[in-house]
């Protein structure tokens, strides 16, 4: 017995660890003592991990266990930043802002400790190998025990303990109804559902390393049924989630059988959901068709729109209104206050009615599901306008004491057809992500303070933003890198295939639960928090008991943030930051003619749209008098079908395009600076720029992105071939030549890009007879190009796409000098670029005189410096690299040099090259002033690196506030163009006059093109013509012919000012 006590004594932690990995998901979440300033309570759990706490707290003073782990450092630190961030909070920031407070954030802060507390636990309680099966076992129990709790729920009424709201966290059970999500022993189904994600990968893993059949049935036999648990719940990201999870096992554990795993998992998964239709119908309604009423004057949304007959309001009384704003609907009057303003001419009599009116329902009212409905509307202003009424009805919510009244408001309104975000995706939108994004903004660095952000905020990333700041999210997301290193390091060491099974699985559910963690906050899910950390203990401690040597974490660390994956990761953030204001900008000019050529669909006969396919392949064969850009216009179609008027998106596209090529330069400076630094400097530099920005802000620009993506990548995989000379990067890159000419006519010139690195950095020859077979190659994409190009009787040149011969000398001059100050001082550099040009313009023979007295001018400058001397002492490396970016900077603009203007979009490929010789003489420039010292050469570097981008990133601020006041007056046409809806003649032969069509605000386009695009979107009526003029008589005297006809001039905000013609005179 003293054996039995003295083992216990010993493993007392590794007791404890069972114990709260069992207790914790099973155990209610029952109140015990209320909080002051929220409705989180003090639970028993608290306690239970208080008092294991303490003893390990003994133990650690009797040096029975240690603090050192793999994970301690990084653990620290985030609890450091996290009370430095509160510190600053509740000093700085809580006395100025509403809803926050101290006693809370201080709890929020020590919460953060308990949960990784078990970790140290869990830790020190993992002694021995042995250990890691009774860990299974209890997994397994546990897992047992809440499925059969939750089928408990479901079909014998078990209880529900939920924390979902204030009501429910009182601790009072609760009987859930039949169409109501399981949550099982947890406070709420998104819990259960991050909780199984969590665990079945693990079970799925140790199938594969059990002998037994009776083992793996039973392990078999809880997977499926945590699948059905999991259905319950009804829980979208944490099904797709744990897809990927379990992806990541049979990756791992075996990869030959995804093979034959993938289709038997795709008609499993279309059993499910033929069997589990609630979560069908969860997917179905994420985004959801609605009809909306729309205030004419304002285009603000007043509610989903319903129609009812008038016997709907047999037993009510209606009172007639006049509608000012979407606050009288929020009116809670009593029956006694209505009798005492309403009028008997304010009262409504039901045979006055029509047999059909529009009932308007409170926009988050129930639908009928487990969700309701949201306000997140996408794109309101683009959405097709089906019915114009003078009145609409509305009764209060049922519940309400007047709930027997309704209201009749008149006024002026649009019932249109719009597509809706269900309500957890609008309360993430439009309020929680919001108020984090606030909180993050405060104080980027450490935000602001624990409770900053309320209760949730489903999205944990966010979370820790707002709360913690840039410092605390890298702190945290530490802890997980760190443990990967491990795992990484330590994992072919481990013989045992019962403990590689348990890393693996464990691993996938982590980042499952990172995954999951986009939606909601599972790691300040008290349940998961408590089981993931308890977890990560045994499997460090596992990990640390195969490990045959110490592993230098900070050494490690080191790698990872010098590596390519933190150069990108570090990229991504800053084209986040810089770039994120312009996702909400409204469509503008030709983006309205991308999309309707898409929209519009070509029709075969009637109104049948022909085949996805024959559209398609129309891209490839005929390009209507315009550009062949098939690949342009795929991209249009894909966005369109799944995303529909979503501006956002479209703009989320545009920066990640730019993204991957500021990645794709920073490995090709890589491999012509051989310097890594001086990659991401130059990487860095072109992000940031802003001689290009069109190509970034205009969403019709997006095929010049996806064109210069394939151009870079397809050098980069010649680079490739040329290394290993494996012929699948030959193939690549060919590849990448021909989709880069399916979005923009520069693809021509990647041939000659591959062909200029071959030359100047490799020193190839360029003799045509021994490259003849690689050139034939390289241009094959080309010749093909030009093929289709013919046939499909695209658009060569003309108009300002075509070359004047008299002028092309003047025209290449002039352009280069044009797109050469575009790229280092962006577009403030284009009014006195334009000055200049329209100078010298109307006076050749004063351009003929400039370009030869700065030839003069160059040949006296070259003898008096030495020029040739001084090209003789620069070595061979450093003439090929400034060779390289000159070149790289004119051939990718051969197209355009020969125009007679400049555009700012034609400037982002070659803004590369001259980024490679800016990046060069900084080079240069720091090897010349280390004659005055390290220091100095460094400091100065660092001044003209720093005033170089605070430079482009004003510019940034004001291109956004450009583009955002052109998409504003965007909007506003389109809400003065639903003001015009007439159901007379909405169909019918009519004609539009437009005056004043705006074309640019500031820097950024408005209606350059696409206003009959735009028009067709507002109305979709084909009968409709649109007519630009600048001559109101004109107008006026043709709009007369018709009573349709309507005659508009633009104001200065974008809105629309009807002229009424006078009657027509015969």
């Amino acid at each position: 017995m003293k054996k039995v006590f003295s083992w216990i004594w010993e493993n007392s932690l590794f007791l404890a660890t069972l114990f709260l990995l069992a207790f914790i998901p099973l155990y209610p979440k029952l109140p015990l003592f209320d909080i002051v300033n929220t409705w989180v309570y003090i639970r028993v759990e608290d306690f239970v991990v208080l008092f294991v706490l303490f003893l390990w707290l003994a133990l650690l003073f009797k040096k029975k266990v240690t603090l050192k782990t793999p994970l301690t450092l990084p653990i620290i630190i985030f609890w450091i930043v996290g009370g430095i961030a509160t510190i600053h909070g509740v000093v700085l920031i809580f006395p100025t802002t509403a809803n926050i407070f101290p006693n809370i954030a201080f709890l929020g802060y020590l919460r953060q400790i308990e949960y990784l507390s078990l970790f140290f636990i869990a830790y020190s309680g993992m002694k021995e190998k042995k250990f890691l099966p009774y860990v299974f076992g209890v997994i397994c129990l546990t897992l047992f025990l809440v499925i059969i709790y939750g089928f408990g729920q479901r079909y014998l009424g078990f209880p529900a303990f939920l924390t979902m709201n204030e009501e429910f966290a009182k601790g009072t059970p609760i009987k859930l109804s039949s169409l109501s999500r399981v949550p099982s022993t947890f406070a709420g189904h998104y819990d259960l559902a991050a909780y199984l994600v969590l665990v079945i990968p693990i079970l799925a893993s140790v199938f594969f390393a059990v002998n037994k059949w009776i083992s793996k049935i039973l392990i078999l036999g809880l997977v499926f049924l945590s699948f059905i648990l999991l259905f319950m719940t009804v829980s979208r990201v944490s099904f797709f989630v744990l897809l990927i999870s379990l992806g990541l096992v049979l990756l791992f554990q075996k990869k030959k059988f995804v093979i034959f795993v993938l289709p038997v998992a795709l008609i499993v998964g279309l059993l499910i959901f033929r069997f589990s239709p609630a979560l069908l119908d969860r997917f179905g309604n994420t985004i959801k068709k609605i009809d909306v009423v729309v205030d004419v004057t304002t285009g603000n949304p007043i509610g989903h729109a319903r129609k009812v007959s008038s016997s709907y309001f047999q037993d009510k009384t209606i009172r007639r209104r006049f509608f000012q704003s979407t606050d009288q609907l929020n009116l809670t009057m009593t029956e006694k206050e209505e009798a005492q303003v309403a009028t008997p001419s304010a009262l409504v009599p039901l045979n006055s009615l029509q047999p059909e009116v529009v009932l308007v329902e409170p926009p988050n009212a129930p639908t009928g599901e487990s969700l309701p409905q949201g306000t997140g509307y996408i794109n309101l202003s683009l959405s097709p306008v089906t019915k114009r009424v003078g009145e609409f009805f509305y009764e209060k919510p049922s519940g309400n004491d007047s709930s027997q009244s309704a209201f009749m408001f008149q006024g002026d309104f649009l019932i249109k057809r719009a597509s809706a975000y269900d309500l957890s995706f609008t309360t993430r939108f439009q309020g929680e992500w919001p108020r984090a994004v606030d909180a993050f903004k405060r104080n980027i660095l450490v935000g602001s303070g624990y409770s900053s952000v309320g209760l949730a905020v489903d999205n944990n990333y966010l979370r820790l933003l707002g709360e913690t700041g840039i410092l605390g999210l890298i702190s945290f997301l530490s802890i997980f890198i760190g443990a990967a290193i491990y795992i990484i390091k330590v994992f072919p060491k481990i013989e045992s295939p019962f403990a590689r099974s348990f890393v693996v699985g464990f691993s996938a559910g982590v980042v499952g639960l990172m995954l999951n963690a986009l939606l909601i906050d599972v790691f300040d899910a008290s349940k998961i928090a408590y089981v993931l950390w308890i977890l990560m203990g045994v499997l460090m401690a596992t990990l640390h008991i195969y490990a045959d040597k110490n592993i230098n974490l900070f050494q490690e660390f080191k790698k990872i943030v010098t590596s390519s994956l933190a150069v990108t990761l570090l990229l991504a953030a800053l084209a986040i930051t810089f770039y994120y204001p312009m996702v909400n900008n409204f469509f503008v000019g030709d983006d309205f003619t991308w999309l309707r050529w898409v929209a519009d669909c070509p029709k075969l006969t009637g109104e049948t749209c022909q085949s996805l396919s024959k559209t398609v392949f129309g891209y490839f064969t005929s390009a209507d008098g315009f550009f062949w850009r098939p690949g342009t216009k795929i991209f249009f179609l894909s966005m369109y079908s799944f995303f529909w008027l979503n501006q956002t998106v479209y703009h989320a596209v545009s920066i990640a395009l730019h993204l991957i090529v500021a990645v794709l330069f920073f490995w090709l400076a890589g491999k012509i600076f051989k310097d890594s630094l001086l990659a991401f400097l130059a990487s860095l530099l072109f992000l940031i720029s802003t001689g290009y920005s069109e190509e970034i802000f205009w969403i019709s620009s997006v095929g010049h992105l996806f064109n210069a993506v394939f151009i870079i990548l397809a050098l980069l995989l010649f680079i490739k071939w040329e290394e290993t000379k494996r012929k699948i990067f030959l193939i690549s890159s060919i590849v990448s030549i021909a989709l880069s000419l399916l979005f923009y006519e520069l693809g021509v010139v990647a041939p000659l890009l591959i062909i200029m690195y071959r030359f100047v950095i490799e020193g190839a020859s360029l003799n045509l007879k021994k490259n003849i077979k690689l050139y034939l190659i390289l241009f094959l994409p080309v010749f093909l190009y030009l093929i289709l190009r013919f046939i499909s009787g695209s658009h060569w040149q003309g108009g300002d796409y075509s070359y004047n011969l008299l002028k092309l000398p003047f025209n290449l001059i002039g352009n280069v000098w044009g797109y050469l100050m575009l790229t280092i001082f962006g577009l403030p550099s284009l009014p006195f670029y334009e000055l200049v040009r329209n100078l010298l313009r109307v006076n050749i023979a004063l351009s003929a005189l400039g370009i030869v007295v700065g030839l003069l001018l160059s040949l006296l400058s070259f003898r008096i410096f030495n020029i040739k001397s001084l090209l003789r002492k620069i070595e061979d490396r450093d003439k090929r690299i400034i060779y390289f970016g000159l070149l790289f900077f004119l051939i990718s603009l051969l197209p355009f040099l020969g125009f007679g203007n400049i555009a700012s979009r034609y400037s982002y490929l070659a803004s590369l090259g001259l980024i490679f010789l800016f990046v060069f003489f900084l080079k240069k420039l720091y090897l010349y002033l280390l004659y005055s010292g390290k220091e100095i050469a460094i400091l100065a570097i660092g001044l003209i690196v720093t005033t170089f981008s605070l430079f482009h990133i004003v510019q940034i601020q004001q291109i956004y506030s450009d583009w955002n006041g052109a998409g504003k007056k965007s909007q506003n046409f389109f809400i003065s163009l639903d003001s015009l809806y007439s159901q007379q003649w909405a169909g019918k032969s009519s004609k539009y006059y437009f005056l004043n069509v705006p074309l640019k605000n500031g820097g950024a386009w408005i209606f350059p093109w696409g206003l009959r695009d735009a028009v067709w979107f507002a109305f979709q009526n084909k009968n409709l013509e649109v007519e630009i003029t600048s001559n109101l008589n004109y107008a006026l005297e043709q709009a007369a012919k018709s009573p349709s006809n309507r005659v508009l001039i633009f104001q200065e905000d974008g809105t629309l000012k009807e002229i009424i013609p006078p009657p027509a005179t015969y």
